[in-house]
């Protein structure tokens, strides 16, 4: 015999002698006689949490938080507090839903953002793609990325197609980048399994076309080319049937062979000095053009200058003789008129 006493916000089961269980509820005083207490267990939510409750008949029940339960082993299975899906902007999961008095389960896409919590009937699609190796950004594992919640925004990821054959037999590795975004989720569910998988393949195999038909030096003038969307058919085909858009694919450059790659700098080098040198010799022939046009110019200015002299001082000695005519008409008209004003006053005389 013992009084027991029952705290305010605490409820425990009364176990009697002849078999009778009760509930009770704080605060409250006991004075037990051939009985014991077992105080429950109190079982919190939070505002981003839900509680499971399993009753002993069967059936299940979700209670949105914040909230509180007891654990009562004689109406309850289990109570379990378990996390909501806290999704934010461009966030989505993908529930399925049992139908009453049916076999069947319907699917609906429940976008952040916001707070969601299962129904008893109501499961969440777990999706398994490929995903990056670990410590490589350009490596994919198969099964790698498992997750619930599905990312909506933009995204890129990063590959290199490796063993990529040239038409002269040239083995390089292709680097790139590809920016997708999701536009259909329904799609993409009935359509792949594994979307990373599909863009990884189709843009290999466009790539591979791509450079297949080249030589290696036609590649490396033309791989710019490879900046273009045009030049993925097949990659924007197959990522459009899956309810994804290919928005721009990166080309971030080639790898080759260590001898490949020397023989090419070699190459290179070569054609680079042969071009400077041509360069150089074009340049000097534009300024020995130059130089020589300029002495020309020059030359045709002296005569130009020689000849102006000439005619000026033709021009210089004509009127100096017209002016030494008109000086001996003038004195011959002065003397006739002398002559014959004189013989004149003869005759009068």
């Amino acid at each position: 015999m013992a009084w027991e006493v029952i705290e305010e916000g605490e409820q425990a089961l009364l176990y009697r002698f002849n078999g009778k269980i009760s509930l009770k509820k704080g605060p409250k005083r006991l004075w037990l006689v051939a009985s014991r207490i077992k105080k429950l267990e109190k079982i919190t939510a939070h505002h981003n949490e839900y509680l499971a409750i399993e009753y002993l008949d069967g059936h299940t029940e979700h209670k949105q938080g914040p909230c509180t339960e007891y654990m009562n082993p004689l109406i309850h299975l289990s109570i379990k507090t378990k996390n909501c899906y806290c999704l934010d902007t461009n966030r989505a999961i993908v529930v399925y839903s049992k139908k009453e008095k049916s076999d069947l389960s319907e699917i609906r896409i429940v976008k952040g953002p916001g707070i969601f919590m299962l129904q008893p009937n109501e499961w969440v699609h777990k999706f398994c793609w490929h995903g990056e190796e670990e410590n490589s950004k350009v490596k994919y594992v198969a099964g790698k990325s498992s997750f619930e919640v599905l990312n909506c925004a933009p995204d890129q990821l990063y590959y290199n197609v490796d063993e990529v054959r040239t038409a002269d037999d040239a083995l390089l590795r292709i680097k790139v980048m590809i920016f997708y975004e999701i536009k259909d989720i329904r799609k993409m569910l009935s359509e792949t399994k594994d979307p990373i998988a599909d863009f990884l393949n189709w843009c290999k195999s466009d790539v591979i076309a791509f450079t297949a038909a080249k030589t290696y030096l036609n590649f490396i003038e033309t791989c710019h080319m490879l900046n273009d969307l045009k030049n993925y058919s097949k990659l924007v085909d197959r990522s459009n049937k899956i309810g994804y858009e290919i928005t721009k694919v990166v080309f971030r450059g080639y790898f080759a062979s260590p001898k490949l790659q020397t023989l090419h700098d070699t190459s290179v080098k070569t054609r680079t000095d042969l071009r400077l040198n041509y360069e150089a010799e074009i340049q000097n022939q534009k300024q020995l053009d130059f130089n020589l046009k300029n002495e020309i110019n020059r030359l045709q200015m002296e005569q130009d200058l020689e000849y102006q002299k000439v005619i000026n001082q033709l021009e210089l000695n004509k009127a100096r003789m017209m002016e030494s005519n008109r000086i001996l008409y003038e004195e011959e008209k002065a003397k006739i008129e002398t002559d014959t004003k004189n013989k004149l006053k003869k005759l009068e005389v």
